[in-house]
């Protein structure tokens, strides 16, 4: 009888180890197809950045495109001295109108000696040149 007993005390020892070594088998399965199923959704979330800028530097290509061809125009170097450099032609004369609604002409000059420049504060220095009391 005992060994009819070791016998199914054996049996069941052998079906508990199968039983452990299949469950481990069975989480690291999962891990393994949780983690390459996370890289595979990052390397998406991925390609979609860069698709985006893709995208971004393509329009950027464009508009550069765009302005190469409008700045090789003949005038187009005249047009941008005029207005961003303010250079004018040989034997031209500029004229600058004022908006009489922007900018208020000075009724005379405002002149501040050396000394008086270096005592007064950066505070009233701005308000005396947009409001131009006189000294």
């Amino acid at each position: 009888m005992s060994r009819e007993l070791s016998v199914g005390t054996h049996r069941h020892t052998r079906w508990s180890w199968l039983f452990a070594a299949s469950g481990v088998a069975l989480v690291l399965v999962g891990v393994s197809s949780a983690r390459e199923t996370y890289l595979g959704w990052k390397v998406n979330q991925e390609i979609h950045g860069l698709r985006a800028q893709v995208e971004a530097l393509e329009g950027r290509r464009v508009h550069l495109a765009d302005t190469l061809v409008r700045l090789q125009a003949p005038d187009a170097v005249d047009r941008e001295a005029r207005v961003r450099l303010g250079l004018q032609k040989p034997g031209e004369q500029v004229f600058v109108l004022r908006d009489a609604t922007r900018a208020a002409p000075l009724d005379r000059p405002v002149l501040i000696s050396s000394d008086e420049q270096q005592d007064e504060s950066n505070t009233s220095k701005w308000f005396r040149y947009f409001f131009h009391p006189a000294l």
